[in-house]
């Protein structure tokens, strides 16, 4: 009995409340629906390559530009290279699904302008209110432009310099007679450097090492008043065997011929030369600010870099690379966000900060974050004075093919030990290139490779 009167008693207060609901005004306020769920971040891929502190560095700022921008997702595809990262950028595209912000080399500008594969940026960075004009190097723009547009923004360029061994080289010895002392300040000549690798003695130890590669030689044509190609937006020819850049290789050729000096090509094969400076058998060797930290790694190498030598006047070369906002990106808006962010002196500082990047804003490289006082190289200043005497090889699509084949004969002008005159050496480069220039201008039996003249061996 008193169970069920407690359940009546429940059905009836029940019925009461129904009925003051019923009669509740039809003035009182409505109860407010839920919130609507936040709209879910869009994702953007950034697509980047290099060693893990570069990548980790990239991470970094992504994670900042997260924080920021809480409506943007970035996906960081990591890459170990720069081979790997546009195999995937080709195989991505091809599915319809390239990464929306992505890192490359200047070589690739050409093709990827061709295929239509990227958007112009200096409108979108414009918006983003970035300073062209003193902000970032000069010919890191001119690098990455055509057709009048900044098509994609220099991130990293690195110019080649001469890192050597300080106990192996005495930079206070080798100044010619009645000049003042080299110095990173002054650079150094052809012949003080050709002094300086004399210095480098003892057994299994030698001065000097160049790459037999365009790359590494053409900063000396164009510092003896040469060039490397007849045009270079359309070459047609490599213009080796015209008289300042030959004269400007034969005095190269005096250095890196002399076996007193440099490791035979058998002995580079059983051990690179990269390998041999890092054990301090090598007292110099040309190359860019990404193997600062390769070299800082080893505890016993005493280091610096000095401006590659002069012929005549200053010249070198840079190794490029630049960030691109696809052409089929849904997201170009939010990519430009991005790619203001890496550029930004914040987004620069913490790439440059790993060692291996020199980024193309101005403020960055003249500052700490860069020059790293008190860390080898103790002059990194020398990569900065390097920038204005930097000049840029031929992007063409055959230019790589040119190249690879150049280096096969360089190398025979390094290392054999007899050859026929270096005019008709040269000639017979600059002959076998004009076909893969323009494969319409067949070889004619005069220019094959096959009739040229024997050489020793």
């Amino acid at each position: 009995m008193l169970l069920r009167r407690s359940v009546q008693r429940l059905l009836t207060a029940g019925a009461a409340l129904l009925v003051l609901s019923a009669c509740t005004s039809a003035d009182d306020p409505p109860k407010a629906d839920p919130s609507p769920a936040p709209p879910r971040p869009v994702t953007i891929t950034f697509a980047v390559y290099g060693p893990d502190p570069v990548i980790e560095a990239y991470r970094q700022i992504a994670a900042r530009h997260m924080r920021s921008h809480p409506g943007t997702r970035i996906d960081v595809q990591a890459y170990a290279n720069h081979d790997e990262a546009m195999a995937a950028r080709r195989t991505a595209s091809a599915a319809g699904n390239p990464p929306d912000l992505f890192l490359m080399d200047r070589d690739d500008l050409v093709e990827l302008a061709q295929d239509r594969a990227i958007r112009r940026v200096d409108d979108l960075l414009a918006a983003r209110e970035v300073d062209f004009g003193d902000g970032y190097t000069r010919n890191g723009l001119e690098a990455f432009s055509a057709e009048s547009a900044l098509q994609c923004m220099p991130s990293d360029i690195s110019p080649l310099v001469v890192y050597y061994n300080q106990r192996l080289i005495d930079l206070t010895q080798v100044a010619e007679p009645g000049r003042n002392p080299v110095s990173q300040q002054r650079g150094w000549s052809i012949e003080e450097f050709g002094r300086a690798a004399l210095q480098a003695r003892g057994p299994g130890i030698r001065g000097v090492y160049v790459a037999p590669d365009l790359e590494q030689v053409a900063p000396f044509i164009w510092s003896g008043g040469g060039e490397v190609v007849d045009d270079q937006e359309e070459p047609t020819t490599l213009t080796l065997s015209d008289g300042p850049s030959a004269n400007a290789l034969e005095r190269l050729l005096e250095v890196v011929r002399n076996p007193a000096l440099t490791f035979s090509q058998a002995a580079l094969e059983r051990r690179p030369a990269i390998d041999r400076f890092k054990a301090g058998k090598l007292g110099m060797i040309l190359g860019p600010r990404d193997l600062t930290p390769e070299f800082r790694a080893e505890s016993d190498l005493y280091f610096d870099v000095m401006p590659l030598p002069r012929v005549s006047s200053g010249a070198t070369i840079a190794t490029l690379s630049g960030l691109c906002i696809s052409a089929d990106t849904e997201q170009t808006g939010r990519a430009a966000d991005l790619l203001a962010e890496v550029i930004s002196e914040r987004g620069a500082a913490t790439l440059a900060e790993t060692g291996y990047v020199m980024p193309a804003n101005l403020e960055v490289i003249n500052d700490e974050a860069f020059l790293q006082s008190g860390e080898r190289p103790l002059h990194a200043g020398v990569f900065v004075k390097e920038v204005r005497d930097t000049r840029l090889l031929p992007s063409s699509p055959t230019w790589t093919t040119v190249r690879r084949a150049a280096a096969r004969e360089l190398t025979e002008l390094f290392y054999q030990p007899v050859i026929l005159p270096l005019e008709e050496r040269l000639e017979a480069i600059d002959a076998a290139s004009v076909p893969i220039f323009d494969p319409s201008k067949a070889s004619s039996p005069s220019t094959s490779p096959s009739s040229r003249p024997t050489r020793s061996r």
